[in-house]
């Protein structure tokens, strides 16, 4: 049935295991047929910023914070001549710190690392970006990352699904292949159906991060080159 409310505390208590493990689940999937690696998907990449402050060193991550993706960047135009800062582990951070003179100037390493937030548990649960050279001025720090989804178990039904609503079916398909797997033995019917559903949710994931143009192909390998007048551009949807 569907009164979650009417249902005895253990039997809610399984409702909720599977929401949490269906979740997980569909956020970490299973590869799919002739593929080695589960698919990383696009919404769960999102762009954060940090914006330096003269004489600051550490700067706190986003809360959803799980991970960075490639390197840092300057946001703003008239920056654009900056290299990217690199991000680098802590501890070759301090090295670097302590063999090189350079007090402070435009940030060149980064490195990103656990912190406790005050008031919480003892474990870490929050990201800091600490930066060398000390900035010496306001810069405009922009990163993709790894963002955690928080437990929907603690949220309200109006609450968005992680992707939005297309990948919806996905996710529920998930969760009752988890409960299948706890009350039932040797019965698969809807894990079946969730790597059905898994894979037209990668499918699409897929159409959206891939570009519609890779440039220009100018090597002219394929004999003499030859001016045209007319656009060449060509377009490939997968």
């Amino acid at each position: 049935g569907r009164d979650y409310d009417g249902l005895p505390s253990r039997e809610k208590a399984d409702v909720d295991a599977c929401v949490r493990r269906g979740l997980r689940q569909y956020l970490s999937p299973p590869p799919l047929a002739g593929e080695s690696e589960g698919h990383s998907w696009t919404f769960l990449r999102p762009t954060g910023t940090v914006t330096t402050a003269d004489g600051t060193v550490a700067y706190a991550l986003p809360a959803n914070f799980g991970g960075i993706v490639g390197a840092i960047t300057h946001q703003s135009s008239s920056d654009g001549a900056y290299r990217p800062i690199e991000v680098t582990s802590l501890s070759a951070l301090r090295a670097k710190k302590q063999a090189e003179n350079l007090a402070t100037g435009r940030p060149e390493i980064a490195a990103i690392d656990p912190v406790t937030a005050s008031g919480e548990i003892s474990y870490p649960t929050r990201f800091q970006m600490t930066l060398w050279p000390t900035p010496d001025a306001v810069y405009t720090l922009e990163f993709q990352y790894i963002a955690n989804i928080e437990d929907l178990t603690l949220k309200g039904p109006e609450t968005p699904l992680p992707g939005g609503q297309q990948h919806g079916e996905t996710l529920i398909a998930s969760c009752q292949a988890i409960g299948e797997s706890m009350i039932e033995t040797n019965r698969f019917q809807y894990m079946q159906i969730f790597m059905q559903r898994l894979a037209a949710s990668v499918s699409l994931d897929r159409r959206l991060q891939s570009p519609s143009n890779l440039g220009q192909n100018s090597d002219n390998s394929d004999g003499v080159y030859r001016v045209r007048r007319t656009s060449s551009r060509v377009n490939y949807t997968t």
